[in-house]
């Protein structure tokens, strides 16, 4: 019979030491119920997997994040997030106005790709203190956008604005580590900087249809990189 009773209570204490690993809301890990969070980047993102190492798109690309996070059972928080993310590149080189014909002339290229994307964030707190905390978390979100070129002749310097044939469409995933500091605490607010490094990328990404007559945008079908987002919360109690 004890040995029955020290069983059991064996399985209690590991099933309580489990449910507070896996269920940290049990341990109040977000600061407050609710938080709005406003992120941004410009740069400092770097590729390690791409379709087309020639594209070169969102290496320095200007990024804003806005989030709405809710402390939830099960999660320890879930977030509602809007995302763009857009870049610029300009170069000079060949450029031929319908795709795969001819003429073909020396020109300079600006050409402009951007995404907007609307998803979902889940994060599990590991650290917190009463003005820090520490969680890692994954993101999927699904996005539009498009592609603009503004070309240049070099010999008579006209210039021509091409847009993608289509909208540009496709997924976006990432995995995280993000930390916030609190630097102002009232009865109401809770105000925070956070920063966030993370992997993150469109496994496939491109207009809706293929123009092969048409200008297409960049010969970017698939990208992931590592870099960072920074930025302000709101905590609202």
């Amino acid at each position: 019979m004890e040995k029955t009773v020290r069983s059991y209570f064996s399985i209690f204490k590991f099933s309580i030491c489990a449910a507070i690993f896996f269920f940290p809301t049990l341990c109040h890990c977000q600061h407050t119920n609710h938080e709005i969070g406003f992120s941004f980047a410009f740069a400092g993102q770097s590729p390690f997997i791409t379709s087309n190492d020639d594209a070169g798109f969102f290496r320095k690309p200007l990024m804003w994040n806005l989030r709405y996070q809710v402390a939830t059972n099960y999660l320890q928080s879930i977030a509602i997030v809007l995302e763009h993310v857009g870049e610029e590149r300009s170069r000079i080189g060949l450029w031929n106005d319908i795709p795969n014909s001819s003429p073909v002339y020396n020109a300079e290229i600006s050409e402009q790709l951007s995404m907007t994307t609307l998803g979902l964030e889940g994060i599990r707190t590991f650290i917190r203190t009463d003005e820090f905390r520490l969680g890692i978390g994954i993101g999927l979100a699904y996005g539009f956008g498009g592609a603009t070129a503004t070309v240049k002749k070099i010999t008579d310097g006209t210039s021509s604005t091409f847009e993608s044939c289509d909208t540009w469409n496709g997924f976006l995933v990432s995995a995280f580590l993000r930390g916030r500091y609190s630097f102002y605490i009232s009865d109401k607010l809770d105000l925070g900087v956070t920063g966030s490094l993370r992997a993150w990328g469109f496994p496939t990404i491109g207009p809706l249809t293929n123009c092969s007559d048409e200008y297409n945008g960049p010969a970017v079908r698939s990208l992931f990189e590592v870099g960072y987002l920074a930025g302000i919360s709101v905590g609202l109690k």
